[in-house]
């Protein structure tokens, strides 16, 4: 699962919950949390006016984007 939720961010208005495809998006306690299933497709990402959600890991992205020498 790469979806991480910036709980200082969430404001729980939902509105991800209702664009995930798997339905693996819930509120509770007024925070997103993502449960097991995830596809990292990025539509919760999109939707979110408050850019609490990411996906994957950006140290990660900037390595994976170089390219290596042979």
């Amino acid at each position: 699962m790469d979806i991480k939720i910036d709980l200082l961010k969430c404001t729980g208005c939902g509105t991800c919950t209702y664009l995930c495809p798997v339905g693996v998006l819930s509120v509770v306690d007024t925070k997103c949390q993502v449960q097991e299933g995830c596809i990292s497709c990025g539509n919760c990402v999109e939707i979110c006016s408050f850019k609490a959600i990411t996906v994957g890991d950006p140290i990660m992205k900037k390595r994976t984007g170089k390219k290596r020498a042979h």
